[in-house]
């Protein structure tokens, strides 16, 4: 297994960090994009990266723009579509550099929404879409007053920060990574409002689109998640058009699936489904 840092170009020709993980030979099964959540970057996935870098997979985990190494404005953008855009420029470039491979899309929580967003707008660039507890929904409502409040920032394009109000014991069961999210440097959980008014939008869009996906899904949801609602994530699955999908559950478990104390079974369920569509 080889790791990298490199960069993509997004749409408007920003240059952003990429963290790359492939196996030794260079030649992988398959590629693997991983796209990260509100306030993460590419370093909080690196267990998945090495996982699947070795068993032949080739992995890219981006920094999304306005999080992790990104040099703009932080937790903000004008519109979410740009995620959409920079995601597609993306693709593009990883599918360039490995020719005729197949490619599937990963996206946890914020970046669900964005993955599930790109593929119904983008539903021939890639082979396959895993989710682990989308964004499609958010236990906590936001008040009328805040909501109120956020819209006439958003529309005077205020760059004040709101906090998120991620608690990251409300993310994780995992003593170590609690303590790394605390100290990571990298990490930026708060927001602009036109960034909290726009991820909202996108959000419900999100929602919307299931019965525009046809492509193989597989969905991963905590069944403790304190930050999605995985009620709202089961309807929006029994929702997607695919005929080829697939729902797991997993009890007890928080919303950073990956890094649980029991990752190596949510890893594992991802291989399993992964393994099903590889060539052999």
């Amino acid at each position: 297994m080889q790791y990298e840092e490199t960069n993509y170009i997004g749409y408007d020709g920003t240059h952003m960090f990429m963290a790359l993980w492939k196996p030794d030979d260079d030649k992988p099964r398959a590629l693997l994009i991983v796209l990260h959540g509100l306030g993460s970057h590419a370093g909080d996935f690196k267990n998945l990266g090495e996982y699947f870098a070795n068993r032949g997979l080739a992995v890219f985990i981006p920094d999304l723009r306005g999080f992790g190494h990104y040099s703009g404005i932080m937790g903000h953008v004008m519109r979410f579509d740009e995620y959409i855009e920079d995601i597609q420029n993306l693709v593009m470039q990883v599918k360039d550099r490995y020719l005729n491979k197949i490619t599937f899309l990963f996206g946890s929580s914020l970046g669900g929404v964005n993955a599930i967003r790109y593929v119904k707008t983008y539903p021939k660039t890639v082979d396959g879409l895993i989710l682990h507890c989308p964004a499609v929904s958010q236990t906590l409502g936001i008040g009328k007053g805040t909501r109120v409040a956020g819209q006439i920032l958003s529309w005077l394009n205020v760059k004040k920060y709101f906090s998120s109000g991620l608690n990251y014991e409300d993310a994780s069961r995992n003593p170590s990574v609690i303590k790394e999210h605390e100290t990571d440097p990298l990490r930026f959980d708060d927001v602009t409002p036109r960034f909290g008014i726009e991820g909202l939008k996108a959000s419900e869009d999100a929602f919307n689109s299931a019965s525009m996906i046809k492509m193989p899904v597989l969905l991963q949801q905590a069944g403790e998640d304190k930050l999605v609602s995985p009620n709202r994530s089961k309807e929006f699955f029994e929702n997607l058009l695919s005929e080829d999908k697939t729902w797991h559950l997993y009890e007890g478990l928080y919303h950073e699936l990956h890094v649980e104390p029991e990752s190596a079974q949510v890893l594992g369920d991802m291989e399993n489904w992964l393994a099903k569509r590889l060539p052999t």
